[in-house]
């Protein structure tokens, strides 16, 4: 977790970049995002590409700074694989998943060469031309439940997404047929049960295996996605106990592995301020970031987050409590932070409210209800801040 004393110096050092529109900043902290980066790096062998979900912060300068730190990029969208070019990622670095390519778009992807583009469907391999540059792969639905949230489950019999692993013998003869390199997983987000996700490995494994004994080295690109829930680094991580699982079943095999993390990157790496506009009977407290910044907690069980209470300098608040609830400043009675939350008694007017955790699926998902504009982003390194982007005001 970020510590205060970091937050403190981010308050502090904004001051100067802030006027009174700010009304609420959403900040990166690199050094965070490095550490987890690293451990990730370290959990799985060296070989390994990480492509990091673009859909989970797209900033530009987020992707740059991925990119010069040697990490690949996932592009959920035609507009996604543009931004990761843009941001200077290779061809061979680019992960391209969407599950609705239109024609012209996979005629763009099939030239740019080693990007690796997943088909969703067998009936999708029809429209790439014979001989593309770039690696086609088939996704796989390896139908097993990790324990992930039903709306994030993305390997359910029904699921959407991918060719049902029970359907091998059809994907063999397209496989065979086609032009197709690689394999492609992903089980959901949020999973839960590492031993059922190993189950979901070895069948993804065992299909390249069957492939490459009919036609020795074709497949020879397994993309495992990603969807580890968010954690703390420790010794005993999620991540360090999948990594090992990882290699055990890939150790004896040439496969170059490909894995898609987004939300166990960056959601510990980030965090938000917003001033206290209102204190309604010192029950209720009202700020500048609701569900247009908390879009998928608004539709999902909120998460628990971290909020603190600080003063212009950059000192915490701290003294007697009381139950606050906390909220947002779109037009909806569901628009809540949270209910009961602990904070000063003494919390009032131009304070500034820290919110842990907010670095994936917030500034990405922000949402045009209200036409709120998106606040300014700014970055810390561990010494100074600087600004990434202003507000934006959104224009239709």
């Amino acid at each position: 977790m970020i510590s205060t004393t970091d937050i403190s110096k981010v308050i502090a050092q904004s001051q100067g970049q802030v006027n009174e529109q700010d009304t609420s900043l959403i900040v990166a902290h690199l050094p965070a995002l490095n550490e987890r980066l690293a451990f990730l790096s370290e959990s799985f062998s060296k070989s390994t590409l990480h492509a990091i979900a673009v859909k989970t912060n797209p900033h530009p300068k987020m992707l740059k700074h991925l990119v010069d730190l040697g990490y690949g990029l996932e592009a959920a969208s035609i507009e996604e694989v543009n931004m990761a070019i843009a941001a200077g990622c290779p061809a061979d670095k680019i992960v391209f998943d969407s599950p609705v390519k239109t024609r012209s778009e996979i005629d763009c992807v099939s030239g740019m060469t080693g990007m690796l583009v997943n088909v969703n469907s067998l009936g999708e391999l029809d429209r790439f031309p014979s001989k593309p540059t770039c690696i086609v792969g088939i996704r796989v639905n390896p139908q097993v439940h990790t324990g992930a949230p039903e709306m994030f489950d993305v390997s359910r019999n029904e699921s959407k997404f991918g060719v049902p692993v029970s359907n091998a013998e059809a994907i063999l003869e397209a496989a065979l047929a086609h032009p197709v390199q690689a394999l492609h997983m992903h089980s959901g987000s949020q999973m839960k049960d590492l031993e059922v996700q190993r189950q979901a490995l070895i069948s993804l494994k065992q299909l390249a295996d069957q492939i490459n004994a009919a036609s020795p080295g074709q497949i020879h690109t397994l993309d495992i996605g990603g969807g580890l829930p968010s954690e703390s680094l420790s010794e005993s991580t999620r991540m360090a106990e999948y990594g090992a699982i990882v290699q055990d079943i890939f150790a004896d095999s040439q496969y170059h592995l490909v894995t898609e993390f987004g939300q166990w990157v960056h959601a510990e790496a980030g965090f938000a301020l917003s001033r206290v506009e209102y204190v309604l009977d010192q029950s209720r407290v009202f700020i500048h970031l609701g569900a247009d910044f908390f879009m998928r907690d608004a539709y999902t069980k909120a998460r628990p987050f971290a909020l603190n209470i600080w003063d212009d300098a950059g000192m915490q608040i701290k003294g007697p409590e009381n139950n606050f609830d906390i909220a947002g400043p779109l037009c909806f009675a569901g628009d809540y932070l949270a209910h009961g939350v602990a904070l000063p008694a003494d919390t009032s007017e131009g304070n500034w409210l820290s919110i842990s955790s907010t670095g994936a699926n917030t500034y990405a998902l922000w949402s045009r209800h209200c036409s709120r504009t998106v606040p300014k982003c700014i970055a810390f390194d561990g010494d100074k801040t600087t600004i990434w982007s202003e507000r934006t005001t959104i224009n239709y």
